[in-house]
């Protein structure tokens, strides 16, 4: 045997050491935990085998994969051991041309009758995985073809291995697909077996079924004591849920605001809202929706003339009160009426464009203001008006276009989307003629329309 050989034996040999520890050391833990809801059948079993073995270092050159038959036999000592034995055939085919040339059926045929054990590594109700392994006695059909033993010799052999099985739903059945290593030392020999086995249970000495106590709830703690057995909670309180008068996920031991609902980084208890997040309680805010110094009550004042900049018509002016927040009166340029907003400057857009002009920015700053100081105003129609020029529809299409960014332009400024409205009406509504350039100039307009007011 050539050190290739005996390197691969040692291999082989400690992998089987390997699953017999792993037989023995299993002997001195507990069972694993086994949760079986329905029976299945455990006790004395049969099987039929059918599959394939490679032969790694064979008597003949390059044989095919064998072909292999057998019968087990086992009995469940519990749901963790197995003591299994059996019977195995397998036929290889390989030929070989003598030296005059003639081809020449080098077949061989062995058998092997082995005893062992298996251990699971995972029990359930359908499931049973394991590793086992065994040591047997291997027997080579003698076969000569001229001067040269074909077989080979018989041997002692040490298997390992594994497999899967399965419970069929069809009673005393099961399938299994199993992987073994056979080392047969003497001959300098390792074969790889891999089938399939058809097992039938005759099911006597079967195992104690391990049921999982009854917990109707499913909350870990048993109906039998659980104070609240159909209703879900924690064992620290004997299966029963804790009370949790606010409903704000802290239960009341450890809330300590039990009455109001509060987060549990807050021990329970309500936060204080401050809405625009700049550190202004809302109920001590004057402008609780937009960001402010804490100095001026939680209010813009870019101007710092004292008037918040959400009712500053001149926010980047210092003004008076009287005037709105603009230096005079001269410079409010917006007056609320009964039924429309009054502009007093036109708004400037570029040429047949819905650009917005930055002239105009003060002036929508002061719209802006104005609806900010007026919230009984739910809703503001912003029209869009043209001249005559240019056909009726991309007249009507242009000021459809310039009402709207009027729109966007107040609702950046903070005026709530659902307040306004754009309509464009074209040319359809002049209030001057449009034979003159002065009166074209007047019919260029945007118009505010209160629709709806408190």
């Amino acid at each position: 045997m050539n050190t290739g050989h005996m390197q691969l034996v040692r291999v082989s040999l400690i992998l089987t050491a390997f699953c017999c520890a792993q037989l023995i050391s299993s002997a001195s833990v507990a069972a694993p935990r086994v949760q079986v809801y329905d029976e299945v059948e455990k006790g004395l079993e049969l099987g039929l085998q059918g599959g394939f073995s490679w032969d790694f270092l064979p008597p003949v050159q390059d044989p095919g994969p064998g072909f292999l038959v057998g019968l087990e036999a086992g009995y469940d000592l519990n749901w963790v051991f197995r003591i299994k034995g059996g019977y195995l055939s397998q036929h290889y085919s390989a030929s070989a041309t003598s030296s005059k040339g003639t081809r020449l059926a080098m077949d061989w045929e062995s058998s092997l009758v082995w005893a062992g054990a298996s251990i699971s590594l995972i029990a359930t109700q359908r499931f049973y995985t394991y590793v086992q392994a065994g040591v047997g006695y291997f027997a080579a059909t003698p076969k000569r073809v001229g001067n040269f033993e074909v077989a080979g010799s018989n041997d002692v052999a040490i298997l390992a291995g594994g497999g899967m099985e399965y419970y069929l739903p069809l009673r005393h059945f099961s399938v299994a697909i199993e992987a073994n290593v056979s080392i047969l030392p003497l001959r300098g020999d390792v074969a790889l077996s891999v089938f399939p086995v058809l097992r039938y249970t005759f099911g006597v000495g079967r195992v104690k079924v391990i049921k999982p106590a009854k917990d109707r709830d499913h909350d870990g703690v048993p109906d039998k004591d659980d104070k609240c057995p159909d209703i879900w909670g924690p064992d620290t309180n004997a299966g029963c849920p804790e009370k949790d008068t606010d409903k704000d996920g802290v239960i009341d031991r450890e809330d300590r605001c039990p009455e109001d609902a509060g987060p549990a980084s807050n021990a329970g208890c309500p936060l204080e809202p401050d809405t625009d997040g700049d550190g202004v309680k809302d109920k001590l805010d004057r402008c609780p929706k937009v960001a402010g110094p804490v100095d001026k009550e939680g209010c813009p004042d870019r101007d710092d003339d004292g008037i918040p900049d959400n009712i500053d018509k001149c926010p980047d002016k210092p003004g008076k009160v009287e005037a709105d927040g603009c230096p005079s009166k001269a410079q409010v340029k917006v007056r609320v009426r009964e039924k429309s907003i009054e502009l007093r400057e036109k708004i400037h857009f570029e040429f047949g464009k819905a650009s917005i002009k930055k002239k105009s920015y003060p002036i929508l700053n002061q719209v802006a203001a104005t609806l900010k100081q007026y919230p009984d105003i739910k809703k503001l129609r912003v029209e869009g008006h043209t001249d005559s020029k240019g056909s009726a529809a991309y007249n009507r299409h242009l000021s459809q276009l310039r009402a709207q960014a009027v729109v966007n332009y107040l609702v950046r400024n903070g005026v709530e989307k659902e307040r306004l409205v754009a309509k464009g009406f074209g040319e359809d509504k002049p209030i001057a003629t449009n034979k003159t350039e002065r009166g074209r100039g007047m019919n260029r307009r945007v118009e505010m329309i209160i629709l709806e007011r408190e």
